[in-house]
């Protein structure tokens, strides 16, 4: 009788101090939101209780700043949403098979479109960056920086035998990439030398490891130190290739998940995106 007394008075004290201590905690939170910008205590964004990350699937082209863009939520949260980078096209087959995912951020508009038609979205998404196509070269090939006259002509040598690009089926960047090559009379030639990565992220690692001495890749890839160091940044006219409008959407009604959305959303990353090569709609 005395151990079941002693049990339920442990019990009792335990549940008492955690109430008193989730109430302090709830008001020292609540005052703490007076100090932080309007942004964040408007999307509700300071939540102690969250217990379900985000589960986002997102176009590798984004990976540097969504990196960091994440970082900055987890700070303000205590919240890591978990991303998983890839293609465009293969995260589009896994939503349609019935994954079971929070948010699609992809490398373009047309699947999120696609998605939205089959009634898959949980809201009607949102372009949330315009990406940027560009020709990284090798400067074991290239000693200087050159202009797309005097790439093409290399393009079509033997000094160049290996051209990376990601999947056009499968990766938005990729297939910029095949509508820019087959504008230049030498697409017979270059189509030869062509190697794919199933996605952007792949054909930045061509790259950094010798493999090619040519790639197209979003300008947030090439902006890399170590690809910097390594290779040239040559620009392409916009004209070249249907712009890459890059956009976003849930796919659950995850609270945590909408919270994150919004922050992405949020004009304060505007800064974050721009160091990455991206432009921010208005």
């Amino acid at each position: 009788m005395f151990i079941f007394f002693e049990s339920f008075i442990r019990l009792y004290l335990i549940t008492w101090l955690n109430s008193i201590l989730r109430r302090h905690f709830f008001v020292a939170i609540c005052c703490l939101g007076f100090f932080l910008p309007s942004e964040f205590t408007n999307a509700q964004i300071l939540n102690v209780t969250r217990v379900n990350p985000p589960i986002v699937l997102a176009a590798a082209s984004v990976r540097p700043a969504l990196d960091e863009i994440s970082s900055n939520f987890q700070g303000l949260t205590n919240l890591r949403p978990k991303i998983i980078y890839g293609s465009s096209g293969n995260f589009y087959q896994q939503v349609i098979n019935g994954g079971k995912f929070d948010i699609f951020m992809s490398a373009d508009e047309h699947l999120v479109n696609q998605l939205q038609e089959k009634k898959l979205l949980k809201n009607e998404g949102n372009v949330y960056v315009q990406g940027k196509l560009v020709f990284w070269l090798s400067k074991r090939i290239f000693s200087n920086q050159i202009d797309l006259e005097t790439l093409q002509k290399y393009l079509k040598s033997n000094q160049v035998n290996k051209v990376a690009i990601a999947n056009p089926s499968l990766a938005p960047y990729g297939k910029a990439a095949e509508e820019v090559l087959r504008k230049w009379q030498s697409w017979p030639e270059i189509s030869k030398k062509i190697i794919m990565g199933e996605n952007i992220g792949q054909v930045a690692q061509f790259a950094l490891s010798g493999s090619v001495q040519v790639a197209l890749l979003p300008l947030s890839l090439t902006l890399h130190p170590e690809m910097q160091k390594i290779g040239f940044v040559l620009a392409l006219p916009d004209e070249l290739y249907e712009p890459i409008f890059q956009k976003m959407a849930l796919l659950s009604n995850n609270s945590e998940a909408k919270d994150f959305y919004q922050f992405v959303l949020d004009k304060q990353n505007k800064k974050i995106w721009e160091k990455y090569g991206f432009t921010v709609p208005n």
